[in-house]
């Protein structure tokens, strides 16, 4: 019998010694392998430095009104770090409580010179432009032109307080 304790007390031991070492469980940790982090870059579009357009000037029959305003991709040293889409809206309309001057052209150029949009008496003029990226400041200017071509035979049924136009300019910059 003692033979036999001694044989099972040796298989216990054997079977725990075996069932301890495959059943070990062994674990490591690395901190910090690698990391990084994101950013948002700047995303900047603002009124210009260029903007003389004033409320309530009179207009005749054979004279032209020009406007200037401008748009640009920084603010002080912060420039906007992405190429921007610029989408342009120059609203043409009664102002509030009047009706339009009829006559009226308004043209916008760029700052080449070049013709963007025309609209005969109310309507919306759109077109688009573009700041590339790059590593300093751009600014883009525009003129608005207001001419009344004049007709001798239709112009006095647009005088008085009763008519007036409005121009409105909105911009909206994407990211590209």
């Amino acid at each position: 019998m003692k033979k036999a304790l001694t044989i099972i007390a040796l298989i216990l031991v054997l079977s725990t010694s075996i069932v301890a070492g495959t059943l070990a469980m062994y674990t490591t940790t690395i901190d910090n392998v690698a990391e990084g982090s994101v950013v948002a870059k700047e995303f900047t579009l603002i009124k210009g430095g260029t903007d003389t357009f004033t409320k309530d000037v009179k207009i005749a029959p054979s004279e032209t009104t020009s406007w200037q305003f401008s748009v640009k991709n920084y603010d002080g040293d912060v420039i906007s770090e992405t190429a921007m889409g610029l989408n342009f809206a120059v609203d043409v309309e009664a102002e509030a409580g009047k009706s339009v001057i009829a006559p009226l052209v308004v043209t916008v150029k760029n700052s080449d010179g070049d013709t963007v949009g025309t609209v005969n008496s109310s309507g919306r003029i759109v077109f688009n432009d573009a700041f590339a990226l790059s590593p300093t400041g751009q600014e883009k200017t525009y003129t608005v032109s207001v001419n009344w071509p004049g007709d001798n035979n239709s112009d006095i049924n647009y005088a008085g307080a009763n008519y007036g136009t409005d121009v409105k300019v909105s911009v909206t910059g994407t990211q590209q």
